[in-house]
């Protein structure tokens, strides 16, 4: 069986010390409720409530912390690598979504990937057709061929 880390055990024990809270302010408003049935009493027993749902929320809010996955926290910013070369340009990049849904295509000089719930656009220094790509795991490799543009040849032929 693994050790816990200290922020586990620290988070299981703000959790444990919020339960009993809960269930101790509960205990206080209903003896409250039974022994004092004056103004004091309803006092009391407003503040009882306020607390109640304070301690609720407090509850709620770690609760839901506890049930994010950490991938999701991590992955809030996406990032791919583009590899250039003589022959053409590599990018690998992670997209969700299984591998029917994952589409790429070149619009000027722009290589848009979309998939489920998807949609990133890499910007390109020059125009380029695709030559091949492949998706395993969540990693899009794309394969790039550089186009010659006509601005250049215009230079070379003058």
């Amino acid at each position: 069986m693994k050790k816990g880390s200290r922020a586990d055990m620290r988070d299981d024990l703000s959790l444990a010390i919020l339960l009993i809270g809960i269930v101790v302010i509960g205990l206080i408003l209903m003896l409250i409720v039974r022994v004092q049935r004056g103004l004091l009493g309803l006092i009391l027993s407003g503040l009882t409530i306020v607390l109640l749902v304070y301690w609720l929320r407090e509850f709620k809010r770690t609760v839901k912390k506890e049930l994010i996955p950490e991938t999701q926290l991590k992955r809030a910013e996406w990032t791919y690598e583009l590899i250039e070369d003589e022959d053409g340009i590599t990018i690998l990049a992670e997209v969700p979504g299984p591998e029917d849904q994952v589409k790429v295509e070149t619009v000027d000089g722009k290589l848009e990937i979309k998939s489920v719930n998807f949609q990133k656009v890499v910007k390109l220094l020059q125009d380029v057709s695709i030559i091949s790509k492949s998706y395993v795991n969540g990693v899009l490799n794309v394969r790039l061929k550089k186009q010659k543009s006509l601005h250049k040849e215009n230079a070379e032929g003058v």
